[in-house]
């Protein structure tokens, strides 16, 4: 790989990284670590807010009965056999804890993956570009919209995410390393994917290998593979990952066949079963990622030119690296997209990615090095941005009046006017900065509202709880519900969101069968036991028997008819979720 050129900005330097100045480079990691860290606090601030939701839910309550049970090898979930997904962050969850107790601070490792993954992009950002475009970079991810949101939720792709970015960090310094170095940066690169792995299974190889291919193909040909040194790369990752897929695979037959063919191969295919998730349609998957990547999705077409320039004979290095982000971020976007089984969170791996692109023409922006139609696009969005925002304000009662979630949760709508006044504040500012082509001003603005919205949609989720989490409800059974009374739990798709339930209920929840189930073959000796049958169900609750219902229908209902044979009584209703009981009030 041949070496970086520097920024203009940074002297318009070129040439190897070690004509870098000692004092640059450490004044380049101060920066970076400060950005980071006080990027990390601030996710930090109230995790305690929302309480978990649907999916988070799910992850707390197996590393939860993982920690009492003391069985580091086997996830359950409600106590049943819960083998889909790796155990690193059970295990990461599980010790938060051990530390905090179980609550919503074992959010804290999605905001470390986020620590991780902003020093990574500021790192790589100056191995590529110099150390300000670097710097820019960590900033523009880190007030992203998508990026802030992940960092707080707890789920492994914030692992994922931290460790794509790890091992792409790594390949680049080994290709600039001499011999002896270069093989420690590669034990990194593969120690790096094989901690996703043992966090999300396969995709981070997947995702990491197709920019680190195509670079590897176009500076070094076929012969170029064996630079990766694929032996070095099975020993560190077999190392590494093997142990526990071993172990499960003795202790729960049927697992290994599941874990690689059933929750892998036929999940890409959307032939998996059980059939537990809905694919989201492609034109879903590119506009969730550009949601996510506001408000700097719009610098990226900026280094679109040079990405392309670098497919000529003669290219410069600096070319040649943006080319290789391009490949990284659309390499993500491509795979997934020719998933049927794709959901929108699979393009969260790219947001790295854009924020680099992001950056590269946020920099173009400040040295002015952009025509006059650039300027003009940008002065229109911030118009744009000022429009919206006085519309939120002038139709503040009328906007979401036929939302039917939004009216579930009053106090949500208040929120339309600090929104509106941010916006309209932001175009304002941001529009005479366009027009005086003043690209440091308008990167400042942008970034002086990104991180207010973020906090504002974190208020919003804050306060949409009794929508997306379960303990709400869990709250109305501990009340109310005596530990002696049976609950039974109906999710007609995902009966694994019961997790959330049983997390904050505290106690063993009993699954209705959902209807067409197929188990997965490490739970096909199970399945009898882990549901209850519907006729079983209904001539228990039409018997008298006390029993406690909760239903998830996912779909919108006015009453709870229909969901259990009469007579029932209403204990709770949030959104479309039901807390139903066939016991009468008492008198």
């Amino acid at each position: 790989m041949a070496a970086r050129e520097e920024d203009v900005t940074e002297g318009g330097r070129a040439g190897c990284i070690g004509s870098v100045p000692a004092t640059d480079a450490v004044g380049s990691w101060g920066r970076t670590l400060a950005l980071a860290l006080g990027a990390g606090a601030l996710y930090a601030f109230r995790l305690d807010l929302p309480a978990f939701f649907d999916n988070e839910g799910r992850y707390a309550d197996v590393a939860h009965e993982m920690l009492q049970l003391r069985d580091w090898i086997t996830p359950r979930l409600d106590s049943t056999l819960f083998l889909n997904k790796p155990p690193l962050l059970y295990w990461l969850t599980a010790g938060v804890f051990e530390l905090a107790g179980p609550n919503e601070w074992a959010r804290l490792v999605s905001v470390a993956a986020a620590v991780v993954t902003l020093i990574a992009v500021c790192r790589l950002g100056a191995l590529l570009y110099g150390a300000a475009t670097g710097v820019l970079a960590g900033v523009l991810l880190a007030t992203s919209l998508g990026f802030g949101l992940e960092a707080r939720t707890l789920r492994p792709d914030g692992i994922l995410i931290a460790t794509v970015t790890v091992a792409v960090l790594c390949w680049w310094h080994a290709e600039l390393a001499d011999p002896a170095r270069r093989t420690r940066w590669l034990v990194g690169l593969y120690a790096a994917l094989a901690t996703g792995v043992l966090a999300k299974g396969l995709p981070p190889v997947i995702v990491a290998a197709v920019p680190i291919g195509v670079a590897t193909l176009r500076q070094h040909g076929l012969r170029g593979i064996m630079r990766l040194r694929p032996g070095l790369g099975l020993a560190v990752m077999g190392a590494m990952v093997l142990p526990w897929h071993v172990a499960v695979s003795l202790r729960h037959p049927g697992f290994a066949w599941d874990y690689v063919v059933n929750q892998h191969l036929l999940f890409f295919l959307d032939k998996k079963l059980p059939r537990d998730s809905i694919g989201d349609p492609l034109l879903f998957f590119w506009t969730a990622f550009v949601l996510r990547a506001l408000p700097w999705i719009v610098l990226v077409p900026l280094a679109a030119r040079e990405g392309l320039a670098a497919l000529r004979p003669r290219r410069s290095t600096a070319e040649e690296a943006t080319l290789f982000v391009w490949v990284w971020m659309l390499g993500v976007l491509g795979f997934f997209s020719l998933a049927p089984s794709r959901l929108e969170h699979y393009a969260l791996p790219a947001a790295p990615a854009a924020a680099l692109l992001a950056a590269r023409g946020g920099m173009r922006l400040v040295r002015g090095d952009v025509g006059r139609g650039t300027w003009g696009v940008l002065a229109v969005l911030a118009l744009a941005i000022a429009v919206t925002g006085g519309l939120f304000l002038g139709l503040r009662e009328k906007l979401f009046a036929g939302a039917y979630w939004i009216t579930q949760v009053p106090d949500l709508p208040p929120l339309i006017v600090p929104a509106g006044v941010l916006l309209l504040a932001t175009g304002i500012l941001a529009t005479p900065a366009a027009l005086a082509r003043r690209g440091g001003a308008f990167i400042a603005i942008v970034c002086g509202a990104a991180a207010p919205m973020l906090a504002l949609v974190l208020v919003a989720q804050a306060r949409a709880e009794a929508l997306f989490s379960w303990r709400p409800i869990a709250q109305v059974v501990i009340q109310k519900v005596p530990p002696t009374t049976e609950v039974v739990f109906e999710a007609p798709d995902e009966y694994q969101i019961v997790g959330g339930l049983v997390f904050y209920a505290g106690r063993r929840i009993t699954l209705l069968e959902p209807p067409g189930f197929v188990p997965p073959t490490y739970l096909q000796q199970l399945a009898g036991d882990m549901f209850l049958h519907r006729a079983d169900f209904t001539r228990r609750w039409q018997s008298g028997e006390p029993l406690v219902f909760v239903s998830d229908s996912q779909q919108r209902r006015d009453t709870a008819d229909g969901l259990v044979p009469p007579p029932f009584r209403i204990l709770a209703h949030f959104g479309d979720r039901w807390l139903l009981t066939n016991v009468p009030a008492a008198n």
